[in-house]
């Protein structure tokens, strides 16, 4: 498996652990802010469902085979899961250093692409980190 594929799986894995916590709090989100933030956490779990989309089909591409069970998800995140139910604060406080998490698996990604040669990669990931910069830019202003 090339290195590409390695970081291209350690980010499918954290996205999708991401993507649940997404879920998980646009399900369970309370309180004053509760119809702003229920839906920017659906408007994020549907943008990240379509990078995690596209990251496992650029494995494919690459020749490999992408992450197939939530086990093998679970293995390889360093994202860690949500057993209970925090306070809408709280919940973004958690996006935002996940998101920051996501973005330096990105920049590592996009650098071990670029060694490699992998143009398409480097393009795909590239229009990923943009799109999540500024959501997590957002977030961080929503939180001061």
């Amino acid at each position: 498996m090339t290195k590409t594929n390695e970081s291209l799986k350690k980010l499918q894995a954290d996205a999708t652990v991401f993507y649940q916590k997404l879920r998980a709090y646009h399900w369970t989100v309370t309180g004053e802010r509760f119809y702003e933030l229920h839906e920017k956490l659906e408007e994020a779990y549907n943008r990240w469902a379509d990078h995690i989309d596209a990251i496992a089909e650029r494995i494919v591409i690459n020749g490999g085979t992408p992450l197939l069970s939530l086990d093998a998800v679970k293995s390889v995140a360093t994202i860690q899961e949500e057993s209970g139910v925090p306070p809408a604060r709280a919940m973004v406080e958690k996006v935002v250093a996940d998101s920051r998490c996501l973005l330096e698996a990105l920049s590592n990604a996009i650098q071990v692409a670029e060694s490699e040669g992998q143009r398409g990669t480097v393009n795909l990931l590239d229009d990923i980190r943009d799109q999540e910069e500024k959501a997590l830019w957002m977030l961080s202003a929503w939180l001061k």
